[in-house]
């Protein structure tokens, strides 16, 4: 492509750039065709934005199999690291970092509503609203300085998904699937077609299941996803969309293992796919590990463009869950006196007094007691944003003024249920309650201000200047636990959000920005600790970023570089209330006495590098990410080291599952004039994989590493000519994992913050699993066919 025609191009990025639009916009009507692809390729990198962007657009998504779990394409961006169980999904095996920071520090939205957090237990991981087919695009924004993203977890940048329109002409879509591990993908999408008044409606409806690779016999995956969208537009550009997702879904979930499993068995997550009958063995049933989980979420964007300067927008949202996590337990409880729920009264601290819990064992015998735990979790959460935004066509000044008020109400119950014959299944009577352990509720009312004016101080400097302030409520009781019924608020103060973009060169644009961010207190600290959080308990969850960067756009390349630092303080950990309690079993499974506590904070640094170049038949894609996050570094003995030491942390070492060296890459070929063959690769450095702590005293005795991995993936696809009634007909056929590499694929965060009991039998001894199996080699059919 001519150096003539790419500074065509960055002349129109200027332009939009002094008009406030944060992406690139498309070549204007007329333009020669072949600008388009020096667009996108500078929307993608995020081209006239003040901060660091990256776009994921619906031909990226669309190269992975059709319906694979949305999340797995943010991989493509730089400074993001996710992993699923399988490259089908998985909910307990879900992880994401972004800069260093995990999935409930990272903002995740949909259409510019909030998912929530992400936790697996209780939260709303983003893909449950979702099917990746009706994704237009994914917005990343790495460095947290946007103004109005509506989100307590936007520490270091957020996520916003952003769902397809339904379509101007009346039509249908098809879409099938099959693959390894007995997988099926079903989908329906239907579209009215735009109305003369400018009304138009979809509707869609899939069915996936399949196998869990490591378990065929036992577990398994079902998910029924269903959603509608209603538009409404006026010439005016003024508009309304309704939109409403529904998830039900059922699975089975990957085992975590140690490290030296894996080294002696790096295919096997230990699991059973098989009952013994014998329950010291059958609490690794795979069968016995998973949950189910109703999800929908309803809202509306409105917007109402008042004049050429005024814009108004309005957007209400609820959202609900019903879901339930199950675990096997080698014994049997049950409170005495046959009230599962009683309790006595309360002592002189408020802790609750109840009778005592009968526990009865005989482990190792076919058919011994055996307890199903069944954890229910509910959630409501409603809320609204708005926003009035100005801009005079002859003003250098663009005006934003908005809010952001949520509401939401979460539970969480622990019930027992005897298993009816453990020797035969894993059922049980649910009319058979013997033992709740907690009832926890907690209600969290959020709200958030924020103004900004995005100047144009010269023709080719702008700048972003705004300001946040959040004031957030607590309530929580859990009336099996403690007497006290928690009510408290915090308030943010103010938070400047600054961001700077300078078009030094028709090919060359530099920028920056400055941020300091608010979180609060997460919900888990209410949910997940036995023990009342007191006002003054803890301090906010805190952080400071900064990034600086350039884009240069080439003939028929793009390139970004940027880097970063983020500061995050006062993090908050769940800790044992008892230290001296050494039963791993007990800890392990969650069922020992806890406290909320402030562990301290960490510090990120980093450097990212991205790359697109298109050659017409062949494209290259290049993301490669430096980070160094650490956590805080107290003196040793201190409270503050031990704080740390508490949560399995070990004082100014690395932060678990996080590189420091990661590469993404891609290379596509145009072979025929409809079809497509695209490489991918990806390549994770040595990364820490747990921190060795002694229980009881919490002594640091070392830093477990984990081993780089590479692996690659391969994609052909081919549009078949149609006509008629047939708008497209398309074959893909994907391979993930294509050299079936064996690897680690990350940490949870489900026993990251404990203790290893194996030292207590061996200095070296390591028993506390702690790690997901990557997935197998993996092969995916899918067809598209629209009419």
């Amino acid at each position: 492509m001519s150096n003539r025609k790419s500074t065509a191009v960055i002349l129109t990025a200027g332009a939009s750039l002094l008009a406030s639009h944060p992406l690139l916009h498309a070549a204007e009507p007329g333009a020669a065709e072949s600008l388009t692809e020096v667009v996108v390729m500078a929307r993608k990198l995020g081209a006239g934005s003040a901060r660091a962007t990256f776009v994921i657009e619906a031909a990226d998504i669309e190269q992975r199999p059709l319906g694979a779990d949305i999340t797995q394409s943010l991989a493509r961006a730089p400074g993001v690291q996710v992993s699923t169980g399988d490259s089908r999904g998985g909910s307990f095996s879900f992880e994401l970092y972004l800069r260093g920071l995990n999935k409930e520090q990272v903002g995740l939205t949909l259409d510019g509503i909030p998912t929530g957090d992400a936790r697996f237990n209780g939260g709303s991981p983003p893909q449950r609203f979702i099917d990746s087919s009706n994704i237009s695009t994914i917005k990343v924004s790495q460095s947290a300085g946007d103004i109005g993203a509506p989100s307590r977890f936007a520490l270091g940048g957020f996520v916003d998904f952003i769902t397809d329109d339904p379509r101007r002409e009346r039509g249908a879509t098809l879409e099938a699937g099959a693959g390894s591990d007995s997988f099926y993908r079903g989908y329906l999408r239907v579209d009215s077609g735009e109305s003369a008044g400018g009304l138009s409606a979809m509707a869609s409806f899939s069915h996936q299941q399949n196998d869990v690779w490591a378990g065929p016999d036992s577990r398994s995956s079902e998910r029924d996803h269903a959603e509608f969208k209603l538009v409404q537009r006026w010439d005016s550009g003024s508009f309304i969309k309704a939109r409403v997702s529904y998830n039900d879904q059922a699975d089975n979930d990957f085992n975590i293992i140690t490290l030296g499993e894996f080294n002696s068995d790096p295919d096997n997550d230990r699991a059973l796919d098989a009952l013994t009958g014998i329950p010291a063995r059958d609490i690794d049933f795979g069968g016995a590990l998973g949950g189910t989980r109703e999800d929908l979420m309803a809202y509306l964007n409105a917007r109402w463009q008042v004049n050429d300067r005024l814009q108004l927008n309005l957007n209400p949202y609820y959202q609900t869950l019903d879901g339930e996590s199950f675990r096997y337990q080698d014994r049997q409880r049950r409170l005495t006196g046959g009230n599962p729920r009683a309790v006595t009264g309360y002592n002189s601290t408020g802790g609750a007094v109840r009778p005592a819990v009968i526990t009865t064992r005989n482990s190792n015998v076919v058919g011994g007691p055996a307890d199903m735990r069944v954890t229910p979790r509910d959630r409501d959460r409603y809320g609204v944003t708005g926003e009035v935004s100005f801009g005079a066509p002859d003003s250098r000044h663009t005006l934003r003024g908005g809010f952001w008020w949520e509401g939401g109400d979460s539970s969480e119950y622990r019930n027992f249920y005897p298993i009816t014959s453990s020797a035969q299944s894993i059922d049980y009577d649910r009319n058979l309650l013997n033992f709740v352990e907690y009832e926890r509720a907690t209600t969290i009312e959020t709200l958030m201000f924020y103004v900004q004016d995005s100047i144009a101080l010269t023709d080719t400097l702008r700048a972003d200047l705004g300001v946040t302030w959040f004031d957030i409520g607590y309530e929580a009781t859990s009336p099996l636990e403690y007497s006290a019924k928690v009510d408290f608020a915090q308030d943010s103060g103010i938070n400047p959000k600054l961001g700077l973009s300078w078009q030094a060169t028709e090919a060359l644009e530099v920028f920056g920005g400055y941020a300091r961010n608010f979180a609060g207190i997460p919900e888990d600290a209410f949910l997940g600790s036995t023990a009342a959080i007191n006002p003054g308990d803890l301090d906010p969850i805190k952080t400071e970023n900064f990034d600086v960067g350039l884009r240069y756009t080439g003939g028929n390349f793009v390139v970004s570089l940027q880097g970063y630092s983020v500061r995050l303080e006062n993090n908050i950990g769940i800790v044992p209330r008892d230290p001296t309690v050494v039963d791993p079993e007990e800890i392990v499974r969650g069922n020992v006495a806890t406290r909320a506590a402030n562990i301290q904070g960490l510090d990120t640094l980093g450097v990212e590098l991205s790359a697109i170049a298109d050659f017409d038949r062949v494209t290259l894609y290049g993301a490669y990410s430096y980070q160094d996050a650490r956590h805080d570094d107290p003196a040793a003995g201190s409270v503050e080291a031990r704080n740390l030491a508490a949560v399995g942390v070990i004082a100014g070492e690395r932060v678990r599952d996080i590189p420091e060296h990661t590469f993404y890459g891609e290379l596509g070929f145009k072979l025929f004039a409809n079809t497509s063959l695209r490489l991918t690769g990806r390549y994770v450095g040595e990364r820490v994989g747990g921190h060795i702590v002694a229980p009881n005293s919490f002594a640091p005795v070392g830093v477990e590493s984990l081993p780089s991995y590479s692996v690659f993936g391969a994609g052909l696809s081919h549009d078949f000519q149609t006509g008629g009634k047939v708008e497209e007909l398309k074959l893909q056929f994907n391979i993930d994992n294509l050299f079936d590499e064996e690897y680690l694929g990350a940490v949870t965060s489900a026993t990251a913050t404990q203790p290893e009991f194996g030292i207590l039998s061996g200095p070296s001894v390591r028993t506390l699993d702690r790690y997901f199996i990557g997935a197998p080699r993996t092969m995916t059919l899918s067809l598209r066919a629209r009419f």
